[in-house]
């Protein structure tokens, strides 16, 4: 007998059919709890009321915002009702979510769990606790958080639809599986594992079949007490870091998760574990599934469950998997039966992904395939690792980020070395037509929307606040000042166009003395750094009145392409896009106290609206420039042709509205 230890973890059981209506006031009493806070699921809610009944003023309060995966928002919700009601004990009703959001409560308050579960997660009788901060999923173990009684009652579970049956009694039979192999098996949980999955196994089919089968449903619960039981102490191993990546970062449903899932893990594990497999096939013998292999075995039984054959069918896409393999890898535990790098969880995900035979993970030998995706894997490790040391950390987080994504593109593609030189030239080119009038950048991150994604990113919606869009290749510092009502053309040709508004806070204030810059194209497209002649036009700056308005004169802006006698033109005449841009007139401005704000405003019925080359026309900024005939006009002006006008209102956002 090898040295171990065991901690056995303290809790009362209560088994039987009619238990929890039976026992349940009693078994509140022996705690001596008087305010409780019921936790249950909006499914349960009913069942959960009908139980609690009985108890009278003893319930104190009723949450029921439960949430899979116990999100860090629903915990502190929870916590603060368990707060304001005085609960001197949490009662769970329902299933794992219900369970877990009382854990979450019990972590920080210390206050005693009763647990009445209605499905087979098993978590009730384990320290385990487990939240969701975001996309990532934490979790950890503390002995607080486990359910002081227990109230297993199998007449719960009769009403459980057969497909939440047969995907909890596998998530539980993933517990046992997992105990043969995590970080702190021993003999005990190991006899506890294999007790459990015989049961287990032996009574989902029946179950399933026959929702309304007593016996069934029992020997699931007694299945699901012992996974829990050994689970609580033997630990998470591979199988439950990669499930609670999926489940945090993808929001993939728990249960399903893990039933798709251990199949894979146990091919991958088991030739490694060849003591677990024996024990793990003779349960199966006894339970009546095939012996001869484990992983097959578990795979068909959920297949004659009718679960979902991969992970595609609950929502994880396929450009998830590399990303899922490389949060999955650090957290694979360092005595896993098999070594289980980027390379193997890869080739486990999509196989789990496609629903593929578990033969295809199964003592996977090598192929010429395998050894190239490794090598290819070996080069992007080491250049992240040479960002590792990288300070500051944003530096290091966004380069790391584009190595890994650009190393992704190049093997996604299968990238050729011509494909690869040719990128290098247009780049290349690109910098050699950029001077300080032309930034082919700039035009190549504007027409391959990266400048309206990052604008998107930084600049978010804000409840009444003007919307952001480009900024664009024209814009330059230096220009003149111009007095409310003054002319910005300065010689720019093009019909008189006269532009007002209003600077305003989301709130209606008034903004006095903010700065607006201003710089557009003229009647022929061509905004004045175009020329050759360094003139100034069509370009200017002027403050707000003190009752925040503004007013200026300009000429009425015509739609351009954008230069296109370069690589970006090359790019979109390759694409079978065009260079055009609507007719539109910008504003830039920066206020103390107020989000940045750089935005256009458009010509509403411009032929090309609805096909911008850089994806800058947003529907907010779509205005109507008013044509006027000749005679007097605003600002004392009488003119002796048609000239325009548009009245256009800048509502800037509070800075307390940035972006992080």
């Amino acid at each position: 007998m090898q040295p171990f230890t065991y901690d056995a973890l303290p809790g009362r059981v209560v088994f039987g059919p009619g238990t929890a209506r039976a026992r349940l006031a009693d078994e509140i009493s022996r705690l001596g709890a008087s305010r409780l806070l019921l936790i249950t699921t909006p499914r349960a809610a009913a069942l959960a009321r009908e139980l609690a009944a009985p108890l009278g003023g003893r319930v104190a309060g009723v949450c029921t915002a439960v949430r899979e995966h116990v999100p860090s928002g629903v915990a502190e919700a929870a916590r603060q009702q368990a707060a304001e009601t005085g609960a001197d004990a949490l009662l769970s009703i329902g299933g794992g979510s219900a369970t877990g959001t009382a854990k979450a409560v019990a972590l920080t308050t210390g206050l005693p769990v009763i647990a009445i579960p209605t499905t087979y997660a098993g978590s009730e009788v384990t320290p385990v606790w487990g939240l969701t901060e975001g996309d990532r999923k934490t979790t950890g173990t503390d002995p607080r958080v486990l359910p002081r009684v227990v109230l297993y009652d199998p007449d719960l579970t009769v009403s459980l639809p057969a497909g939440l049956t047969a995907a909890s009694g596998l998530n539980a039979l993933a517990h046992c599986a997992e105990a043969f192999w995590a970080p702190g098996r021993n003999p005990v949980t190991a006899l506890a594992a294999a007790e459990g999955l015989r049961a287990l196994a032996q009574a989902l089919p029946l179950a399933v079949k026959d929702g309304a089968d007593l016996a069934a449903r029992g020997d699931l619960l007694y299945g699901a007490y012992l996974a829990g039981t050994a689970f609580g102490v033997a630990g998470a191993g591979l199988h439950h870091k990669i499930c609670h990546v999926l489940g945090g970062r993808y929001g993939l449903p728990h249960a399903q998760t893990h039933a798709i899932v251990l199949p894979y893990v146990m091919a991958l594990n088991l030739p490694g574990a060849p003591a677990a497999a024996a024990r793990i096939s003779q349960a199966l013998d006894e339970a009546g599934l095939d012996p001869a292999g484990p992983a097959a075995a578990v795979q068909a039984l959920a297949g004659r469950l009718g679960l979902p054959g991969g992970l595609r069918d609950i929502g994880l896409r396929e450009d998830q998997i590399d990303e899922a393999a490389r949060l999955i890898e650090p957290a694979v535990p360092a005595d896993n039966p098999v070594p289980a790098g980027a390379a193997e969880l890869r080739t486990l995900l999509h196989a789990a992904w496609a629903g593929a035979p578990v033969a295809s993970v199964a003592g996977r030998v090598p192929d010429d395939a395998a050894v190239q995706a490794a090598r290819e894997e070996a080069v992007t490790a080491e250049v992240l690792a040479s960002f590792a040391g990288a300070a500051p950390p944003r530096y290091r987080e966004v380069a790391q980020s584009v190595v890994r994504n650009l190393h992704t593109f190049a093997r996604e593609t299968r990238l050729t070395q011509d494909e690869w030189q040719f990128g290098i030239d247009f780049l290349t080119r690109a910098g050699h037509i950029t001077d300080e009038r032309r930034q082919e950048f700039i035009l190549l991150s504007d027409v391959l929307g990266l400048s309206m994604l990052t604008i998107g990113i930084n600049a978010p919606a804000s409840a009444g606040a003007t919307e952001s869009t480009v900024v664009g290749p024209f814009f330059a510092a230096g220009a003149p000042e111009t007095p409310l009502g003054g002319d910005i053309a300065n010689g720019a040709q093009g019909q008189p166009c006269y532009v007002s508004g209003t600077v305003t806070g989301t709130a209606g204030n008034p903004i006095a003395g903010a700065r607006i810059d201003v710089w557009q194209s003229d009647e022929d497209g061509f905004y004045d750094v175009q020329y050759p002649d360094g003139r100034t036009a069509g370009r200017g700056w002027l403050r707000t009145g003190p009752d925040g308005g503004y007013r200026f004169w300009s000429v009425r802006p015509a739609p351009y392409p954008i230069p296109d006698d370069g690589p970006v033109g090359e790019l979109l005449k390759a694409a079978g896009r065009g260079p055009m841009r609507p007719a539109h007139l910008h504003f830039k401005m920066d206020v103390p106290g107020y989000r940045p704000l750089i935005t256009h405003i458009f010509v509403a019925g411009d032929p090309y609206l609805d096909r911008d080359a850089v994806f800058g026309v947003k529907e907010s900024l779509i205005v109507e420039f008013t044509e006027h005939p000749p005679g007097p006009a605003p600002e004392g002006r009488v003119l002796d042709g048609p000239w325009s006008r548009v009245t256009f209102h800048l509502v800037l956002a509070p800075a307390t509205d940035q972006a992080p």
